[in-house]
């Protein structure tokens, strides 16, 4: 994405060494911090495919460092 001068993120899948989605780790939710200052609480994320659960980033870490 990055090498692709692409810097904006709409939704995440973040696949578990068990296969199924679930949130992405600290380092991941960080990048997508600061590649979207202003915007990376809409980020949709995809915690539960089978049951479509969906949150968005600013959600699930609503107190960012930042």
């Amino acid at each position: 994405m990055i090498t692709n001068g692409e810097q904006e993120i709409e939704k995440v899948l973040a696949i578990m060494p068990n296969g199924k989605t679930g949130a992405p780790c600290g380092a991941c939710r960080e990048l997508m911090v600061q590649l979207m200052p202003d915007k990376y609480r809409n980020i949709e994320i995809m915690l539960d495919y089978e049951t479509k659960k969906v949150v968005t980033l600013g959600e699930l870490t609503p107190e960012w460092w930042i």
